[in-house]
Order: structure tokens, then C-alpha cells, then sequence
């Protein structure tokens, strides 16, 4: 099996969708004597924030000389973005290899009436990876809620982490704050620390509290008094916490926010804070708020949900008036993100990206005309982004919407720009 194969078999399991429950990657996962028992786990749920809190949590135990994995989801550029050993992507050979190992079992299982989904698959095969080659921690990222989600069958991690709650998938995890939140405190484990990002809704906070009482889970709640920003631009922050200054190099208020959550979770784990800050300092994210030109500016981001959609749009606030290319995912909240997408947009360009899910050209229009005056479609990713090159004129350019968006054009965008 190569490496394109590989994909293939793993993204077939797309057709048994996101199904709750745990029994199927157990079951998988003994087959294999439970690997994810071998590592001590840093569990990180949330729904925005999840993925920077983790490579930032991994960059750390990484600068503390800790061999550490990270599975975080989705990737942008390649797949194995999703499975890292020490910021190492797992190799398209090696990937080939586990795939085929994990064909065979899925078969064995196949028989027994069992179908695991592909977001259950390929954490059992992170868990598997992770263990052979002897990491010590894993600092993993939830994929769907927390409760019923395959990465939940972390038994006793090291931390929980819970990052900011808002609305997302809520035919999976409920329509109101409360259900939302009940499901990303499925993590919270007796006995295990739980660090709490310091901006939730105050219903978050209670249910949280209640239950790391109920599993006498240590809660920590980052403090706002403890943090100051000193400085901060579209490109970085400079920031104070406890006494200690550090650069976040990461664009937006809202990064802030996450790298004092992760701080404070390295702080439960009992690192020093020089390695802290080093580690925070060299965290840098792809389809973050990145920025890919600083002259004229570019900006891409994979703001996929109302919550993302707010803080990219806190964060442009400053640059004044810009073109934005836009694709989204058609299962996604759209009517309450676009505004806040397009708040500053004098223009907009939407397109249609790669993903099954995504959206078509003339609905995202439609809703689109709603928020901007001047809204234009074109299927084709990358005549998308020539055609907002071309209308632009001297205003920046903010290419948002969804990472697998990102994903599709990101390579294209640098390329323009080298």
C-alpha cells in the first residue's frame, strides 16, 4: 500500500460519518493492547482554540526535553500534519506501513458487525504510532465534543484542558451553551487537573466548576488580572504574565487568551516558566491569522464558525476596509459567521473549495450580498484569489472561511508572494 492508497482507504470510512459513542475505537484499540495507556496524555476540548493550545502545549514539553506527540485535526497542507513526534510529521511511509497493518484488523472487525468511522481510525493509529516510537507524553486535541469522542478513552491524562466554548456541531452536541458544555466536560476524569480558558459563557463556568467537583478534578481558571498585553500588532503580541514577559507570535487577542491557558497548563505539569515562554515563543500556526504578505497584506485564516468568525473580525478591526475570498462548509452556522467575516469587507469573492462539504458558489452568494455590496463568484479556487488580486487595488486582502479552504489555496497564495 502507498501513500496515496493509504488516503484513499482512510477517507473511504467517510461514508460512516461522525457516529457518538466509544465501543467501536475500543474495540479497535484492544486489538492493539491499548496503546493510548502507554502515554501520559494532556486532553485538550474546546470549540475554538484546541489546536494552537496543543502545539503550543507540545512546543513546550518539547523545549523541556520530553519526547512528545501531538494529534491535532483537521490538517491544511498534508495529513500527516495530524500525527507529530517532537513537531515531526509522521511520514508518508510510515503512515503507508500503519494503514496497512490497520486494514487487516478493520477487516476482523468488519466481520464482527463492528465499522469504525475515520476519525476513529486514524486516532487508534496515532495512539499505535505514538507508542512505538517510545514518546512520552501526547498532547492530544479533541475532534467532536469530548464526551463520546474516540480521543475520550484517555482513562487518567496528566491535565484536561478545556478552551473557549461557543456554538459549533450542534446536531451532534446540543442547541444551548449548556449541552455544548456537558459535552467537552466528558474529558474531565477524576482526579485530573482541569485548566479553563479565562472567557466563557458564565453557564460554562458553572457546569465546569460542577463537574470537577463531582470527580474532585483540581480546576484552574486563568485569571484575567494576571495577564497584561504590552503591545500587540497584526503580526505578534507582546505580553506579561505573573511578572513574566513573553512574545506570542500569533496574530489577535484571542491568542493571547490561548497562550496563557496553555502556560498555565505547563505551570499544572510542573515545568519552569523559561521553558514556558521558549516554547510559547516558537509556536507558529498555519491558516491562523497568518500572515502571508506584510506589503500589500494578506491574511489567511481558517475561521470556520461564528466564534473564529468573531475574533478574525476582532482582529482585523484596525486595517480599515479589505477584500475577502471566502469558502465555507455547508453544515456550518454561515448566517451568524458571515457577518463577522465580511464586517470591514468593501468587496468580497466567493469560491468553492476541495472538501465534499463544502458550500456552492451561488447560495454562500446570496448570503453573502447580505453583509457586502459588491459580491462576485468564481468556482475555481485560485481564479478566485486572482480575481480578488485584481479588484483590489490597494486594500489587504483576508482569505477566510475554513481551513480545508485554507488547506487548498495556501501553497498558491505563498507562491504569489515569494
Amino acid at each position: 500500500m502507498n501513500y496515496n492508497e493509504a488516503l484513499d482507504y482512510i477517507h473511504s470510512f467517510l461514508k460512516f460519518g461522525s457516529k457518538p459513542g466509544l465501543e467501536r475505537v475500543k474495540a479497535l484499540l484492544e486489538k492493539n493492547d491499548n496503546p493510548q495507556d502507554s502515554l501520559r496524555i494532556i486532553h485538550v476540548a474546546g470549540t475554538n482554540g484546541k489546536g494552537t493550545v496543543s502545539t503550543m502545549l507540545s512546543n513546550i514539553l518539547k523545549q523541556n526535553n520530553k519526547k512528545t506527540a501531538l494529534f491535532t485535526s483537521p490538517y491544511v497542507i498534508d495529513f500527516c500534519e495530524r500525527m507529530k513526534i517532537d513537531g515531526e510529521m509522521i511520514t508518508h511511509d510510515e503512515l503507508s506501513m500503519l494503514t496497512q497493518k490497520y486494514s487487516q484488523q478493520i477487516k476482523e472487525l468488519n466481520e464482527e458487525g463492528i465499522f469504525p468511522t475515520e476519525f476513529e481510525l486514524i486516532t487508534a493509529m496515532a495512539f499505535d504510532y505514538f507508542r512505538e516510537n517510545n514518546c512520552e507524553y501526547a498532547v492530544v486535541e479533541v475532534g467532536l465534543g469530548g464526551l463520546y469522542d474516540s480521543t475520550n478513552v484517555a482513562k487518567t491524562p496528566e491535565v484536561t484542558v478545556i478552551t473557549h466554548i461557543d456554538y459549533d456541531h450542534e446536531e451532534v452536541l446540543g442547541d444551548t451553551i449548556e449541552e455544548i458544555t456537558l459535552q467537552k466536560c466528558g474529558i474531565i476524569k477524576k482526579g485530573c487537573p482541569c485548566v479553563v480558558y479565562p472567557v466563557q459563557y458564565d453557564k460554562s463556568f458553572d457546569i465546569i466548576k460542577e463537574e470537577c467537583e463531582k470527580k474532585d478534578s483540581e480546576l484552574t481558571i486563568v485569571r484575567g488580572d494576571d495577564f497584561k498585553v504590552i503591545s500587540s500588532d497584526t503580526f505578534s503580541s507582546q505580553v506579561s504574565y505573573k511578572g513574566n514577559v513573553f512574545e506570542v507570535n500569533l496574530s489577535g487577542y484571542h491568542q493571547v487568551l490561548n497562550a496563557v491557558t496553555a502556560y498555565e497548563t505547563a505551570k499544572v505539569l510542573g515545568i519552569d516558566d523559561e521553558i514556558i515562554i521558549k516554547g510559547i515563543e516558537e509556536t507558529t500556526m498555519p491558516a491562523r491569522l497568518e500572515v502571508i504578505n506584510k506589503k500589500p497584506l494578506v491574511i489567511l485564516d481558517g475561521a470556520h464558525n461564528p466564534d473564529g468568525a468573531r475574533a478574525l473580525c476582532d482582529s482585523l478591526k484596525d486595517i480599515g476596509e479589505y477584500v475577502a475570498v471566502v469558502s465555507m462548509m455547508k453544515d456550518k452556522d454561515i448566517e451568524k459567521a458571515i457577518p463577522y467575516l465580511l464586517k470591514n469587507a468593501k468587496k468580497t469573492v466567493v469560491t468553492k473549495c476541495s472538501n465534499i462539504r463544502a458550500m456552492e458558489c451561488d447560495q454562500l452568494k446570496d448570503i453573502c450580498e447580505k453583509y457586502c455590496d459588491d459580491v462576485s463568484a468564481e468556482n475555481d479556487v485560485r481564479k478566485a484569489i486572482d480575481k480578488a488580486m485584481s479588484i483590489r487595488g490597494n486594500m489587504p486582502m483576508i482569505v477566510c472561511g475554513s481551513l480545508y479552504f485554507a488547506g487548498d489555496i495556501r501553497e498558491y497564495l505563498k507562491n504569489i508572494f515569494s
